[in-house]
Parts: C-alpha cells; structure tokens; sequence
C-alpha cells in the first residue's frame, strides 16, 4: 500500500483529530518542517501541553506526537500514556546515539521518528500505523455480531433480507500489501521481533499487533503455520538482505 492509497484511506472516514506538544510546532509546520508530511493532511492537528493531553478526556484514543529528546520528557510520555492507554503515540527525537529510541519505547511510545535518518521511509510506515490505529478504533464501537442477532430476535416486526446467502470465501492466496510482504519474508528468517522492529521503526508491542494482523490475514495461528502457508523462496538470502539495513 502506497502514501497515496494510505491517505485516501484515512480521507473516507470522518476526520480525525491528532495532538501533539507546542514544541514540534516548527518540526511538524507543512511549509518548512522537516516533519512536516509527518501527518496526512486528512488530520486536524491541534497542540497541547502536556497538562492538557492527560486533563482533556477528547484526546482517548487519539494520535499523539510528543518530543523525546531526554529522560524527563521520557517520563512525560509515560504520564501521557498511563492516562491514554489507547492512544497512537508518535515520540520524536534527533537522535544519533539510540538512547532517546529507547527512552520512547520504554515509556510507551507505539512508533519512533527520528529526524536523524531519512525521514520518507519514516512517514510512510507511520501513516500505515495510523490508519491500522483508526479501523481498530472503528471496530471497538461496532456492536458484536452475537449482540445484533440478538436484536433481530427480539424484534419479530424487523425486516429481514430473503435474498438467498452467498458462500463467500476467502482467495486461496490472500493479497498483502508492501508492508506486509516484506514483514513476512523476514519472519521466515531467524530475525527476532525485536531485530524486525527495529528496520521498521516500530516498537516491539506495535510490531506483534501487525504480526498478528499478517496471522489474521494468512489464516494461521503461529510464526511456524505462516512459514509453512508462505510460497517458498530463498530465506537465507532476505536474513543478509535484512540484516544489512541501517538500524534506528
């Protein structure tokens, strides 16, 4: 899935609310920032203070972009993320050492941007997070399938569809976007989690939620089954390719 596809993706839906700290106002301004296609424009972006993103109850669950440059700041994306534990939570730092990545990351930061490195290959993967982070969102308010069942049979006077039911099933050979295709050429690796998180640029825990989403996907239940379920091809080759990459 491409910037383009990704942005339509999120301009269908309602538009969405994202935050972010007073002091990245430079770092995220369009016009001149280096992160300034950070967020998609389909976004209304609105900056707060840390005192504001932990009062304010219409940031659950929104995006929050927040600097992590030292280990106070670290501290106050924890705060953050203990009041919005289900909150997308964007740390940015310049940071040429890895230790402010990992102050994010053990503070509960969901994906790292480090202005750094290249920021293109940064803002992709993080736009693939975002919309992964609203259709989950969307899906935690639709009603349970069992509860709407419920309903029609309490209600005899609803209309029901006679039309006869489709067998739908799924393509033998489910379509995976880029992201998803280079993920699992190197879980068919040794790489561990931890090694394929840190190419990405995600965190550990964001990178088992899209593992777990390739799961869904493929139709298994484990690392092993998806190996087994993926067409074959050289793994030892795309470990050296992998392993090659610049890490954050």
């Amino acid at each position: 899935m491409n910037t383009a596809q990704l942005s339509r993706g999120i301009e269908t839906m309602a538009k969405p609310n994202a935050f972010a700290h007073p002091s990245l106002r430079d770092y995220l301004d369009p016009a001149n920032g280096p992160c300034g296609n950070l967020l998609p424009a389909a976004f209304d972006l609105e900056f707060a203070d840390y005192d504001e993103l932990t009062a304010r109850k219409d940031v659950d669950g929104a995006p929050i972009v927040l600097p992590v440059n030292t280990e106070q700041q670290a501290e106050r994306l924890r705060a953050v993320r203990a009041t919005h534990a289900m909150g997308l939570i964007v740390a940015v730092t310049n940071d040429v050492t890895g230790h402010s990545t990992y102050f994010a990351i053990r503070s509960g930061a969901n994906f790292v941007v480090n202005i750094a490195i290249s920021i293109e290959r940064q803002t992709e993967l993080l736009r693939t997070q975002l919309l992964d982070h609203l259709h989950s969102s969307l899906d935690t308010r639709r009603p349970p399938r069992d509860m709407m069942a419920n309903r029609r049979a309490q209600d005899p006077q609803r209309p029901r569809n006679l039309a006869p039911t489709r067998d739908i099933r799924r393509p033998a050979t489910p379509v995976l976007d880029d992201f998803d295709t280079r993920l699992l050429r190197m879980l068919r690796t040794s790489m561990t989690v931890a090694e394929i998180a840190r190419h990405n640029y995600l965190s550990e825990r964001s990178m088992y939620r899209r593992i777990r989403n390739l799961y869904d996907t493929m139709g298994v239940h484990s690392r092993a089954e998806l190996v087994r379920a993926a067409p074959e091809e050289d793994a030892p080759a795309a470990l050296a390719l992998y392993r090659s990459l610049p890490a954050s």
